[in-house]
């Protein structure tokens, strides 16, 4: 460090080393994870700017700093940064003490027993034998880990939910001497989650009803049938078919919107008001794991064609609460229309995480939401309007 180094004065910039790590790329984030002296810095996240938050104490002579760099969703850098003050005028210059780092990486499923160890005795594991210490100095903020600080044995303290995050990144310390804390070498062990089919699909009612009038040709849509399944990953998506095979209807097995496989032909003579085709369908969704719950479609035809009610939407104003956590598809709420069977759904004003489907009126999420992001990822409206 300079030695005119002083509060508010860049140390370091994260961003000027690694475009020989990341192909030339400049992170998108950057954050402290780890600081020997926490209160001492902090790093301006767009910049990768490591700045002193006051001058530097007299009686430190070097610190260490562990860095992430995010450059993708997928991909991103921990940096251990060694920081020395220079030596005073007569004073013998001492070597600067280079901390180590090491990554590792387990899979787990979620729920795991509490007490799970994930990795026993670290220090070996990392190609550190004989370490004095443990001890987890980031990325367990929500306390589900723990690490004995004697063994290095890394273990759960408490249930991980792939539903309310799907990897953890720790940061651990190990300490070889620690009468000399700069020498320090730290690991971190990314757990990823692996989703279990805890959920069964449900259909929010058990049977959808539409009434049409006159000939109907094939293809016409009949509605779209929508289960809902809380399981987040894989598990969650599902697949929707004909409980049992037939030509009367088409589903589709990804988006659940049935039609009319056959035309509909009203063979009666005119003026026959009482002539009615009824038509049935059993669907069924199904989970990757094949977990399933299934719906009646039931459709009747009418003779002749009448004048539509004008559709209004039931409320005013709605209200729907949504997880901070809530992942792309999840359903947020419904919304519903009177004075018309056959009303279709449309944003007016787009909105970058949430939609409307266009034939239920179910409010989606279309991207995973984040607590960290801005506020708009917290509160977001939208203008809905519908057709007929």
């Amino acid at each position: 460090m300079s030695p005119e180094a002083q509060s508010g004065s860049v140390v370091y910039n994260v961003s000027d080393w690694p475009s020989d790590v990341i192909s030339g790329s400049k992170p998108r984030d950057v954050s402290l994870l780890y600081a020997s002296d926490r209160k001492l810095f902090n790093v301006t996240s767009e910049s990768g700017s490591v700045r002193l938050n006051q001058d530097l104490p007299r009686d430190h002579a070097a610190y260490s700093l562990a860095v992430l760099a995010e450059y993708q969703p997928n991909l991103s850098v921990v940096f251990l940064v060694c920081l020395r003050k220079p030596a005073e005028a007569g004073t013998p210059s001492v070597p600067l003490p280079t901390s180590g780092y090491r990554a590792v990486t387990i899979q787990i499923p979620e729920n795991v027993p509490i007490g799970t160890v994930l990795v026993q005795d670290l220090g070996s594991v990392v190609g550190v034998p004989g370490g004095r210490r443990y001890d987890i100095v980031s990325g367990n903020d929500a306390r589900l880990f723990e690490i004995s600080h004697v063994t290095g044995n890394v273990s759960t303290r408490a249930e991980v939910d792939y539903e309310r995050c799907r990897f953890y990144r720790l940061v651990i310390r190990i300490d070889t001497d620690v009468s000399v804390p700069e020498t320090a070498v730290f690991a971190v062990v990314v757990v990823n989650v692996d989703d279990v089919n805890e959920y069964r699909p449900v259909f929010p009612v058990p049977v959808y009803r539409r009434t049409v009038f006159g000939p109907q040709t094939s293809g016409c849509f009949v509605t779209a049938v929508r289960a809902l399944d809380r399981d987040a990953g894989r598990f969650g998506v599902l697949r929707y078919r004909p409980q049992v095979p037939t030509s009367s209807f088409v589903v589709d097995r990804n988006s659940g919107h049935v039609r009319l496989g056959n035309p509909v032909v009203m063979t009666s003579r005119p003026g026959d008001d009482d002539d009615v085709i009824r038509l049935g369908i059993t669907v069924v969704a199904e989970d990757a794991g094949g977990w399933t719950d299934q719906a009646r479609v039931e459709l009747t035809v009418r003779r002749g064609s009448t004048s539509p009610e004008v559709p209004s939407f039931a409320e005013d104003t709605y209200q729907f609460d949504v997880e901070g956590s809530a992942t792309s598809g999840h359903v947020v709420g419904r919304l519903t229309v009177t004075g018309s069977e056959s009303a279709l759904f449309s944003v007016q004003s787009p909105s970058q995480y949430f939609s409307v489907d266009r034939h239920t009126g179910r409010v989606v999420v279309l991207r995973d939401l984040r607590l960290s992001y801005s506020a708009e990822s917290q509160v977001a409206y939208l203008f809905l309007c519908y057709q007929f």
